[in-house]
């Protein structure tokens, strides 16, 4: 991932190792919708192939971000609600998900030029097409006599929040006036399937999700799009199959069965607060806490609250949940800021656009699944944040003012 007058050119490293270091990221990103084991493995190699590369230049590599003490805040809350944790080595042990945090710091380090994103962001969203195309075919081999749930390579709930991402990350490079033809209509072409298994997740939180992310694009780039969304939801709705249609008007439905499941979790949930509201119970598996705190009748049969801010609350306590809000809420705004930098770029503009919506709906998802919690979501998050601060490191300022790429770099 880099190449010629990059950020990189003052961290003299063989290039073996870059190359090594480039692979392992270009095979994690490839990875990432097909296997879990594959991504982590990459993921482990990257890291490590950096280590090697700081080591052999004696230079700290990894660039600030102006997120950096919202995620020591992040960190240091995880580790005093493992101090005071219901279950510490349960709560040590889940809170590994922190390292995730360095996909992150990869990325915005490494990806020092334009076409080093291009490629990045061609892989991620090549890797989501495949395994939507595949999840297509596997749909039309399906037989259709009874309710089918897609799960493509993993369960249907992540299935779901991982073709919302693609979907959301896709649109922007579709409707930007700016967008060469040809990546436009890739861009469409690959829309097509990942929507159709979006669609065949049959899951409502990821609808949702997908709704107002692509809102949120529509409303920024072109308002005249909103017309053709409204049209689609229209014919989802009105000519969807009964399984389908039924699992939409539940969204509205208080009395529907899964819902009342997810009220009375959160019910078990807000309980379980009320005992521990400082510093929670730790991150820790909800599942025994949730059987002794819920009504009778509660199935117990899940060890997560489905949704994200609760969930958030009850592991880390109030402490926990005003720094992870911060840090979200830091999140946004970062992202947000950088895409108005570079908004009239169609490669810069889109990639921010489009992984700013997915934040929004990965936010909207998390509200009626612990899907910060699901590691295939978390890795699709911080990869996107990752993308976005490269981005952000290039924009033409008092601190790197000749990092800004030309524009047919």
């Amino acid at each position: 991932m880099s190449g010629g007058a990059s950020l990189e050119s003052a961290v003299p490293a063989p290039e073996w190792m870059r190359r090594a270091r480039d692979g392992a990221a270009l095979l994690f990103l490839a990875s990432m919708y097909f296997s879990i084991a594959v991504s982590s493995i990459s993921l482990g190699l990257m890291a490590a192939a950096l280590l090697v590369i700081m080591v052999k230049t004696r230079r700290w590599s990894l660039a600030g971000t102006p997120l950096d003490y919202f995620f020591l805040a992040y960190v240091a809350v995880e580790m005093i609600s493992t101090v005071f944790s219901v279950n510490p080595a349960q709560s040590l042990l889940f809170s590994r998900r922190l390292l995730l945090i360095g996909i992150a710091y990869f990325f915005a380090s490494t990806i020092t030029e334009r076409k080093c994103l291009g490629r990045s962001v061609g892989v991620l969203l090549g890797a989501a097409t495949v395994a939507a195309v595949a999840g297509c075919g596997f749909m039309m081999f399906h037989g259709s006599d009874q309710p089918f749930r897609l799960g493509l390579f993993t369960f249907y709930m992540t299935a779901s929040g991982q073709m919302m991402v693609a979907a959301l990350m896709l649109l922007p490079f579709i409707v930007h006036r700016s967008s060469p033809a040809r990546v436009r209509w890739l861009a469409a072409l690959a829309m097509a399937p990942v929507l159709v298994c979006l669609y065949g997740t049959v899951t409502r939180g990821a609808y949702l999700a997908f709704l107002v992310g692509a809102l949120v694009v529509v409303i920024i780039r072109n308002k005249w799009l909103l017309i053709p969304l409204a049209l689609l939801l229209l014919l989802i709705v009105f000519f969807s199959p009964p399984y389908i249609e039924s699992r939409i008007q539940s969204i509205v439905d208080p009395n529907h069965p899964e819902n009342v499941t997810r009220i009375s979790m959160w019910v078990a949930g807000i309980r379980i607060f009320s005992d521990h509201p400082w510093v929670g119970v730790g991150d820790i598996d909800l599942g025994d806490l949730m059987r002794e705190h819920a009504d009778p009748g509660y199935l117990g049969l899940w060890g997560h609250l489905h949704n994200v801010p609760l969930q958030i609350l009850v592991t880390l306590g109030v402490l926990g949940f005003v720094v992870v809000l911060a840090l979200f809420l830091k999140i946004a705004v970062t992202e947000w800021r950088i895409y108005r930098s570079v908004k009239e770029d169609w490669l810069l503009g889109s990639c921010t656009l489009g992984v700013f919506a997915a934040f929004i709906g990965i936010q909207v998802q998390g509200l009626t699944e612990w899907n910060f919690g699901d590691q295939e979501i978390a890795l699709l998050l911080w990869t996107g944040l990752g993308f976005a601060l490269a981005i952000g490191r290039w924009m033409p300022g008092p601190t790197h003012p000749e990092t800004a790429p030309a524009e047919g770099a």
